[in-house]
């Protein structure tokens, strides 16, 4: 099975876990590392390292809320591993997608179709509504 760990600003990560965990049941191998005002650089690598160490050599999935800033400049250092996948950008349809796709599946193929899902899950409403 693959780890998933989602890595935000504020408490981001730890509810898209929740409320995936409504829609998909409860799921091991599932954790999360958060920046706060005030966290330094410094001290998030340490809850980055901290919370990858729970998981170490073990394949993991990683998904940042953003493409950029200190969550994804300190986290995008664990694709030195071989065994890491990194994707920005995260959302709910994602991290669900990754809950139940994530037993038997290729970490790299994985990584590709999760990224697929969170481009397949912006939607504009109204052009879609006026063409009803």
């Amino acid at each position: 099975m693959i780890n998933i760990v989602v890595v935000s600003h504020g408490n981001l990560a730890a509810e898209l876990i929740k409320s995936a965990e409504m829609i998909a049941g409860e799921s091991q191998g599932v954790y999360f590392a958060t920046l706060h005002p005030g966290d330094t650089p410094e001290s998030f690598e340490e809850k980055i390292d901290t919370t990858m160490a729970k998981i170490e050599g073990q394949k993991t999935l990683i998904l940042i809320d953003l493409f950029s800033g200190t969550p994804y400049n300190i986290t995008a250092k664990q694709l030195l591993k071989d065994n890491v996948e990194c994707i920005t950008g995260a959302n709910l349809p994602m991290l669900i997608e990754a809950m139940i796709s994530r037993e038997d599946a290729d970490l790299s193929e994985l990584a590709e179709s999760i990224s697929q899902v969170g481009i397949n899950s912006v939607k504009n409403l109204k052009p879609m509504l006026r063409k009803r």
